[in-house]
C-alpha cells in the first residue's frame, strides 16, 4: 500500500451529510442586513455549504444565504480559505436543494420521532413510575434515546 492509500484510509470522514454540486448564484448576508456579498453556491447538503466569493475578503460569524431562487438559510462560518468559504447551517432546516436523505439519516429521524417523552409521561400519569423496577427501566429507557440520539446526530450531522 501506498503512502497515499495509507493516509486516505486512515484520514476521518469528516462531512456525514451527502453533498450535492451545484453552481447557484446566492448572497450571504452579514449582521443585520446592511451588507451582502455576492457568491457561487459551489455544493450544498442538509448540514452546510460550500460557497466561493466574487472576491477576497475576511467573513465570520454568524449569517443568512440566500439562494437566487429567495430560499434562505441561516448559517455560521466553519471555514474559509481565500475566496472559499464552508458554512453550517444552523435553522434546522433542510435546503430545498440539499440531496435526499440516506440511510442514516433516516435512521436518525425515526429515532427521533419515537415518543419516548410521551411514554414516560403516561406511566407517571397512571402512577407506574412509583413502582421502582418500573421507573428505573424507564430512566435507562431514556438515558438510552438521548445517548443513541446523540450518537446517531453525530455521524449525521445537523439537519
Amino acid at each position: 500500500m501506498t503512502d497515499v492509500e495509507e493516509t486516505q484510509r486512515e484520514a476521518p470522514i469528516r462531512r456525514s451529510a451527502k453533498r450535492r454540486r451545484i453552481v447557484k448564484g446566492a448572497w450571504l448576508v452579514l449582521g443585520d442586513g446592511d451588507t451582502t456579498i455576492y457568491c457561487v453556491v459551489r455544493d450544498i447538503s442538509a448540514t452546510g455549504a460550500r460557497v466561493k466569493l466574487s472576491e477576497m475578503m475576511q467573513i465570520d460569524g454568524h449569517l443568512r444565504l440566500t439562494l437566487s431562487d429567495g430560499e434562505t438559510l441561516d448559517a455560521e462560518v466553519v471555514r474559509h480559505v481565500g475566496e472559499e468559504v464552508g458554512i453550517r447551517f444552523t435553522n434546522g432546516e433542510r435546503p430545498s436543494l440539499a440531496p435526499p436523505p440516506g440511510p442514516m439519516e433516516d435512521l436518525l429521524r425515526s429515532v427521533m420521532e419515537l415518543e419516548i417523552e410521551e411514554l414516560l409521561d403516561r406511566l407517571d400519569a397512571l402512577g407506574l413510575s412509583k413502582d421502582e423496577s418500573i421507573a428505573h427501566t424507564a430512566d435507562t429507557l431514556h438515558k438510552a434515546h438521548s445517548d443513541l440520539v446523540a450518537m446517531l446526530g453525530n455521524k449525521v450531522g445537523p439537519w
